[in-house]
């Protein structure tokens, strides 16, 4: 397990303040909201998901990584996705299909055409 911790507050890019956060679950975003409470945003690439609001970042990210944990341990997925491509348009398609696949409740597929292929699989671990 790695271990957890949270940075000092800073603005971001559009003046709002926020602090970065390492916890066993993953990285966290822990940004203030207009009504003074702090809000923890799991990140997942790209995308986040919010999981706690409290008023302090400490406890945002304490209660987050408690509802992480508490949830991931029961049902925890590993998902493997291979995309081969001649562009770049390829390899989103590729990654879309799959989405929408995994998004339909299919654990596993594959498909091919001229320009590109997929597959994937989910296990539990």
């Amino acid at each position: 397990m790695s271990s957890t911790s949270i940075g000092q507050p800073y603005r971001n890019p559009n003046g709002d303040l926020q602090c970065d956060a390492v916890g066993h679950m993953g990285d966290y975003v822990i940004r203030k909201t207009a009504d003074h409470t702090w809000i923890a945003i799991q990140m997942f690439g790209a995308v986040g998901n919010i999981a706690a609001t409290a008023l302090t970042p400490e406890e945002a990210f304490n209660q987050s990584e408690q509802f992480y944990f508490a949830k991931s341990s029961q049902n925890r997925k590993k998902m493997t996705l291979v995309i081969e491509g001649v562009e770049t348009f390829d390899l989103e398609l590729g990654m879309n299909e799959a989405l929408k696949l995994v998004s339909e409740g299919y654990t596993s597929g594959f498909d091919k055409n001229e320009t590109g292929s997929y597959n994937f699989s989910i296990c539990a671990i």
